[in-house]
């Protein structure tokens, strides 16, 4: 693992003037991680790098939910989606460098409430879902560089990917499995990608 993660730090480092700080997060697909971006005369920005992992490389699916997101969001410039900065390729390894969140997701937030038996202050969480919803309206309403709507469907909006940023900000994140009327379907027949708990009957119809 230790030879891996060390390959990977230097295909991204070394030509795109990354520096890999420490791994934060790692699900099934990929890994993220804590970087600075580096420029000239003493340039640094805190950013975040989402790897895809090797194995999924091959998979014509999740590569292209990965290389989807990156596309999907790139122009989605709002104070309450995670921002996108770019989508690189160096020697066969995919990485996004995105916008780096200091905070908690929604999930773990409610966790905790959870666990010491309390809920939200209902003004809060009143807070959370407008700032939740100003980003989907803008991602729904967004048009392309041509003018014509894009159509953008997150269908992945769960507590888990809501970031609560230490600095009061509301976050959006994750647009893995978003569809956008423009690009082609990479759903198989008879195949509904979200989670149940939170899917809306249209997306549950394959609507």
């Amino acid at each position: 693992d230790g030879a891996v993660t060390r390959h990977i730090e230097d295909a991204i480092e070394y030509p795109q003037q990354l520096r890999i700080i420490r791994k934060l997060a790692e699900g099934g697909m990929g890994t993220v991680y804590l970087a600075e971006q580096l420029g000239t005369a003493g340039f640094s920005k805190t950013v975040a790098i989402k790897v895809i992992k090797r194995e999924w490389l091959r998979d014509k699916r999740a590569l292209g939910l990965f290389v989807g997101e990156a596309r999907l969001v790139a122009d989605l410039v709002h104070q309450n989606i995670c921002q996108v900065y770019s989508l690189n390729r160096y020697r066969g390894q995919l990485f996004i460098v995105m916008e780096y969140l200091h905070g908690l997701s929604l999930s773990r937030f409610l966790a905790a409430h959870t666990r010491s038996g309390y809920l939200p202050p209902p003004e809060y969480s009143a807070f959370i879902a407008s700032r939740v919803t100003r980003g989907l309206a803008y991602a729904h309403t967004k048009k392309s560089r041509d003018g014509a709507p894009l159509g953008i469907v997150h269908r992945d909006v769960t507590p888990s990917n809501v970031i609560l940023d230490f600095r009061g900000f509301v976050k959006l994140t994750d647009f893995g499995i978003a569809l956008a009327v423009t690009t082609q379907g990479l759903d198989k027949p008879g195949v509904i990608t979200g989670k149940i708990s939170y899917m809306s009957p249209e997306q549950a119809r394959g609507e």
